[in-house]
């Protein structure tokens, strides 16, 4: 059986980095939606956009990524004493 604290707290862990992101972002564009309201030139909105989406995709993979590894350790935690009784059932 799976120890039910070890679950809890992965999953709380991938709820808060979940929050966290979201919190990250949501600051992100409205810093990006403040500065592009001042801007008067196209060209300066241009730039502020394409350094905009390149930092908001950097973000993203990031984040996606230390995300996907913490759901990966969650379920190799979770799995394993299944895994551990089918290799006994096998000896």
């Amino acid at each position: 059986m799976t120890d039910m604290t070890v679950v809890q707290e992965k999953m709380k862990a991938i709820a808060t980095a979940h929050a966290e992101y979201a919190k990250s972002s949501f600051e992100a564009n409205k810093a990006y939606l403040a500065k592009i309201a001042t801007i008067k030139a196209p060209d300066q909105a241009i730039e502020v956009t394409t350094e905009y989406m390149k930092s908001a995709y950097e973000s993203f993979v990031a984040e996606s990524t230390k995300i996907g590894d913490m759901y990966k350790d969650f379920f190799k935690s979770a799995y394993a004493p299944l895994t551990a009784g089918k290799s006994n059932l096998a000896a």
